[in-house]
């Protein structure tokens, strides 16, 4: 593993809560604008669901979080 200390991160946990439950993901804070998180968990219909996602900040407080989950179906 390779770490650039010139780049201060520190970790970042999002909670989306969803009408049939809730998916959480982690990943870092810092540059660049684009984030790559890992989707590691839910609960109610989202409770086996672990794949990945992807945040694009806007500004300090906007931003787009997109759900990659192949193969997910809200029906079992």
């Amino acid at each position: 593993m390779i770490a650039d200390a010139s780049q201060p991160l520190a970790n970042r946990t999002e909670v989306i809560r969803l009408q049939q439950g809730t998916i959480t993901a982690v990943g870092l804070t810092g540059p660049p604008s684009r984030k790559h998180l890992a989707v590691t968990s839910g609960t109610g219909i989202y409770r086996d669901v672990c794949r990945e996602a992807t945040l694009v900040e806007s500004a300090s407080t906007t931003g787009r979080l997109t759900l990659h989950l192949p193969g997910f179906s809200p029906g079992g």
